[in-house]
């Protein structure tokens, strides 16, 4: 809140005759609260999206275009323009990247009490490490030894481990396809670690602590989560027993990975005040202002000179492990339904990793039950 009220304070500044009238909302109430405005056509000027929303209003004709946009383009990786994006241009800009892979949380005193030298450099390591890290008492598992299993992670683990295989997970008409033998290889991976490898279980799912905090809190000794959850080690509970690492690549290729567009501005269409706003954004996305905002939020940058910056990184030294791998991210691709495309993916999983059903069965529900929800959006 702080940063962007800081923006438009210089903003101003430089443009007294133009008020911005900032205003916040509860997450929980927003996405309806701003889809309800667009359909009175009463939006706001200038709004922040989650780039995952933004092709439902880009696609209807309520954005404005960012002009320039094939020279902007250039300065963004991949990933974080792919929500922004409609046929080859730009509506709206992305503040992030909102990288949810290739990093993770270790206790190195748990890895050194067990033998273990360092971090795991290849996926095989990784999982024997997990079942040596892995501590059980009489009622299941006390230390797990790498924790993947929550709402994001295991979606994004298993997507990852699909293109890690040089696969693909997109079909034809926007219609996702997992039949594959890679969706097949990756899926089973993921389910063996919860029930023949045992590192990790299912107890924890859905409950109102996030992998994290349990991390922190030392109930697990390798954690798979985004950079974001540094913040919370440091802040909420002052640790400094732990690192942010890699997490192996599934195969020998570079460890590529799925991404959505994270958080930006869009301007309306419809507004009176459209060529102010959008200069705003452009405002906001200079390389000097990103930088600011990235290291107040500790988000990070989805621009390619902002996280080049050597104050970026000097300032957040934790964050190494994700700027390393910024080029390999692709945009996760056209879902039209974000909560209920990971919704799928997280139910079959459990049905699977409980031994429920098969992970053939598994795939074959996920696939049909996404595919029905993405015509139904069309």
């Amino acid at each position: 809140m702080n940063a962007y009220k800081d923006l438009i304070a210089a903003y101003q500044s430089k443009h007294p005759e133009v008020e911005i009238d900032y205003q916040s909302f509860p997450y929980d109430v927003y996405p309806q609260k701003l889809k309800a405005s667009f359909i009175a056509k009463n939006p706001p000027d200038i709004a922040e999206m989650f780039g995952t929303w933004v092709p439902v209003y880009s696609t209807n004709g309520l954005l404005a275009e960012i002009p320039d946009g094939e020279r902007l383009r250039d300065g963004y990786y991949k990933a974080p323009l792919g929500g922004y994006s409609l046929n080859g241009k730009l509506y709206g800009l992305p503040l992030e990247f909102n990288i949810e892979n290739g990093g993770m949380l270790i206790h190195p005193k748990m890895l050194k009490e067990k033998g273990i030298e360092g971090p795991p450099s290849t996926w095989e390591e990784l999982v024997e490490s997990a079942r040596k890290l892995t501590v059980r008492d009489g009622k299941g598992i006390k230390v797990k030894g790498f924790d993947f299993v929550s709402g994001d992670n295991i979606t994004f683990t298993f997507l990852s481990m699909i293109l890690q295989q040089n696969g693909k997970y997109w079909g034809e008409n926007d219609h996702v396809n997992f039949r594959t033998p890679e969706a097949k290889k990756a899926m089973q991976a993921l389910v063996s670690l919860i029930k023949d490898d045992k590192v990790a279980d299912l107890t924890t799912f859905g409950g109102e602590l996030d992998i994290s905090d349990y991390f922190f809190q030392g109930s697990s000794a390798m954690t798979y989560r985004g950079p974001w959850s540094i913040a919370a080690g440091l802040n909420t509970y002052k640790a400094e027993d732990f690192e942010y690492v890699p997490v192996p690549s599934f195969t020998a290729n570079p460890p590529s990975y799925a991404a959505e567009s994270g958080w930006g501005l869009v301007a309306s269409q419809k507004n009176k005040q459209r060529k102010a706003a959008v200069d705003f954004i452009e405002f906001v996305s200079s390389n000097e202002n990103l930088l600011q905002w990235n290291l107040s939020t500790f988000t990070v940058p989805a621009k390619k000179e902002v996280a080049e910056n050597p104050e970026f990184l000097k300032a957040n030294p934790f964050m190494k492990t994700s700027l390393d791998i910024l080029t390999l991210g692709e945009w996760i691709g056209p879902i039209t339904d974000r909560d209920y495309f990971f919704k799928v993916i997280n139910d079959h999983f459990q049905l699977m990793a409980s031994g429920q059903e098969t992970v053939e069965a598994g795939l074959r529900g996920i696939e049909k039950s996404i595919n029905d929800n993405q015509d139904q959006h069309k």
